[in-house]
């Protein structure tokens, strides 16, 4: 039998790259992706990985993984080399993944990852003629790839064109997309899972006019239905009794246009939210949603749904998906507009917080639009402020990160109806969870958290703004068209701080300090480049109030802030001028910034009902630290904890025995030795008083190293030499002492 003349082959991810070199046609569209297709596409990859991971596992068992689909894409072979007609977004972003990867097994410094790094580098780049050539061929791109793969500054060209922006941008952003346990202790299975697990259908063209042609084919003709229309057609299927088909698909027409079905995946999204919110009693079930919506509602329609006969799946249609979809376009359109009365859904969605499930819970489809309101900032306003606790006590990595299981919080939410239910049900988890404003006082900006730092900042100018008189520019702060940055009070010179500091390493951590920085427009802040404070100073009364209360002028001539902020919250002992802006004013500052963040984000004035005898923080709040968060989740909510969340800890080390409350850790850069202490409850503790659950931001935190494997470089003294916490913890995963419920 002849072969058919268009052919398509299975490639993994191994086999794609070692086996071709691609070229892009000059009509082919930029390289377009932004950062939210880039993050969809690495959350696609991990997550599936992240199924199947366990720590402990090694190498070789990652054959065993389930495989991951990426899809097709079309090319023609041009001489040695392949000419990409469909695929192009997707292929380059798994090359930035490849070089990214390849830096993090780089800078994990573990000898037992040379074969892993072995493995990656034929894969991003061969030779031509003597000269690094990278698979995806463009002159345009190599200085740009060449700069990644060298770890070496990079500086766009003024006449950069889009795909050369775009490439270095979300070069910039895959660190912080991955989850820091595919960064650390799973690195080197998650490489290997990558090229040999992954794979896509390659279909090969004969020559680029018939590469048009099969990309065309694919794109234009035909009607592709979705996971939304195959639910549709159940759904209406169950539902239908021969004379109310036509009322129902208009039912179902309105639900699509109310949720602006024209935006990719709109439908998917809003039908995912519902029925994880709403419906999913295990995180393996919000999997399935996840995966094949329209396959779980055929499963557990009946189980979970409580959908048995035709009028109950009529009144689905009609009544629970057409308002919950008029529901669900309003916070879509929160989210994108600061609104009056929900502005925590807008702030949730710029940190990328997965919030609508939990929101779709709670709602009732027979609620007023007073209810609605009601119940809508309250949950929104429980995801800030446990994402800003999270945060000030460095327990997040990358926006969009929660810790713990939602489901215990998705039921409780849908076991509650009223305003005043919720109130309390949330109030008890706010008087339950383990992190408070105390984190500020060691709070600081590192490579990983600029966002965080950021939404902080740009909270405490609001407040102190809209307190003084002002209106509220928080869609401003965070627009990325308008971009406000990070201000360090202190310009980047060493030697104006010797005295005080001591070492570069002590004077980039206070520099740092979130005390020791504003919110400015960016072009003001490019022009006071490494000014002095004494000139800052001065430049400073003109900008937001937060910054211009460094100034005396200030305080003496601006009664709104004076009244509204320094009087009324009784601030005057930490608001106060700072004509030197020495190391005792970071401190104050830092302990101001704390006291703004219990007023922004008092559980009480929120809304929230505490539990009795659970007070508001005082004016001077006690430090102390958070206990390990310990939370005993339902058998039928429960699941692989561990490969969830973060595999081990220091924390879970210092349970097993292996590791010591108050044990000293150890970590060498460029011939300087940081040292720190494991705290009470397992956390580790620098000198400055920041305490950071991993190892890796913290050593970032000392090193100013953008990226660094912490379990590698911190290292514990045994029998006279130096450990390093990646063998303690290997030590522990294999004498099993880390089994057992979590």
């Amino acid at each position: 039998m002849p072969e058919a003349p268009i052919r398509g082959d299975g490639f993994t991810i191994q086999q794609l790259f070692s086996q071709f070199q691609f070229r892009l046609d000059p009509y082919q569209r930029e390289y377009s992706w932004g950062r939210e297709d880039v993050k969809m596409l690495v959350d696609d990859l991990t997550g599936h990985f992240i199924e199947d991971w366990t720590p402990g596992h090694d190498r070789r068992e990652v054959r065993h993984y389930r495989p991951y689909f990426l899809g097709p894409i079309v090319y023609y072979r041009d001489d040695e080399l392949a000419a990409l007609v469909d695929g192009q977004q997707r292929i380059t972003t798994l090359h930035l993944l490849l070089l990214q990867l390849r830096r993090l097994a780089i800078e994990a410094d573990r000898l037992e990852y040379q074969n892993d790094i072995a493995a990656l580098e034929p894969l991003i780049a061969g030779t031509s003629y003597g000269e690094r050539a990278y698979a995806i061929r463009s002159q345009d791109r190599t200085p740009v790839l060449e700069a990644i793969y060298e770890d070496k500054p990079f500086t766009l060209p003024a006449d950069a064109g889009p795909s050369v922006q775009n490439l270095y941008e979300r070069s910039q952003e895959l660190h912080d997309l991955l989850p820091e346990s595919v960064r650390d202790e799973a690195l080197p299975l998650f490489i290997h899972w990558l090229l040999n697990r992954v794979c896509l259908v390659g279909i090969n063209a004969n020559d680029r006019r018939q590469g048009w042609e099969i990309f065309e084919t694919m794109n234009d003709r035909g009607v592709q239905l979705g996971p939304a229309d195959l639910l549709k057609s159940f759904l209406l299927r169950k539902a239908s009794n021969r004379d109310n088909l036509p009322r129902l698909g208009q039912a179902w027409g309105r639900v699509l246009t109310r949720i602006d079905s024209r935006a990719p995946q709109a439908a998917a999204r809003f039908l995912q939210a519902l029925l994880i919110g709403r419906y999913a009693e295990s995180e393996d079930e919000a999997a399935d949603v996840a995966v094949s919506f329209h396959g779980w509602v055929q499963e557990n329609h009946a189980r979970r749904m409580s959908l048995v006969n035709a009028p109950d799946f009529a009144r689905f249609i009609e009544h629970d998906l057409v308002r919950l979809a008029e529901r669900y376009a309003t916070l879509n359109a929160a989210s994108t507009v600061l609104e009056p009365g929900l502005e925590p859904i807008f702030y949730n969605a710029r940190n990328e917080l997965d919030q609508m499930p939990f929101l779709m819970a709670v709602i009732d489809p027979d609620d007023s639009d007073a209810q609605f309101r009601d119940k809508s900032f309250l949950v929104a306003a429980y995801l800030d402020l446990v994402f800003i606790r999270m945060a000030v006590n460095n327990r997040i990595t990358k926006l969009g990160a929660l810790h713990g299981d939602r489901l215990p919080a998705l039921l409780d939410l849908r076991a509650t109806r009223d305003i005043d239910g919720l109130a309390k049900v949330l109030g008890r988890r706010i008087a339950q969870l383990d992190a408070d404003f105390t984190g500020v006082k060691g709070y600081g900006l590192r490579a990983d958290n600029r966002a965080q730092v950021r939404y902080l900042l740009a909270r405490l100018t609001a407040f102190v703004e809209i307190e003084s008189g002002r209106p509220n520019e928080m869609a401003r702060y965070l627009d990325k068209d308008e971009p406000y940055e990070i201000e360090h009070i202190w310009a980047n010179k060493f030697e104006r701080h010797q005295p005080e500091v001591r070492t570069e390493a002590s004077f980039r951590v206070n520099r740092n300090r979130v005390g020791a920085l504003l919110l400015l427009r960016k072009s003001h802040n490019a022009s006071y480049q490494d000014a002095p404070y004494e000139k800052k100073i001065e430049w400073y009364r003109s900008q937001n109030q937060l910054a211009a209360s460094l100034h005396e002028v200030t305080h003496q001539r601006n009664k709104p802030f004076t009244d509204g902020v320094v009087k009324k919250h009784r601030l005057g002992q930490l608001f106060h001028p700072m004509p030197r802006f020495d190391l005792p004013a970071i401190e104050t500052r830092q302990r101001l910034y704390e006291r703004l963040c219990e007023i922004i984000w008092d559980p009480e004035k929120l809304g929230f009902v505490l539990p009795p005898g659970v007070g508001v923080v005082p004016d001077q709040a006690v430090e102390s630290e958070p206990e390990i968060p310990f939370q005993r989740v339902p058998a039928r909510v429960a699941r692989r904890t561990r490969a969830h969340f973060g595999g081990v800890t220091v924390a879970k080390l210092v349970r097993a025995g292996t590791l010591g409350v108050g044990e000293e850790l150890l970590l060498t850069y460029k011939r300087v030795t940081y040292t720190a202490r494991i705290n009470s409850v397992g956390h580790i503790l620098l000198d400055g008083g920041e305490a950071f659950e991993s190892p890796s931001p913290a050593g970032s935190t000392v090193t100013g190293k953008p990226t660094i494997n912490g379990w590698s470089a911190w290292k514990v003294r045994r029998n006279g030499k130096l450990m390093p916490l990646f063998d303690i913890r290997a030590d522990a995963l294999r004498r099993g002492l880390l089994e057992g419920p979590e």
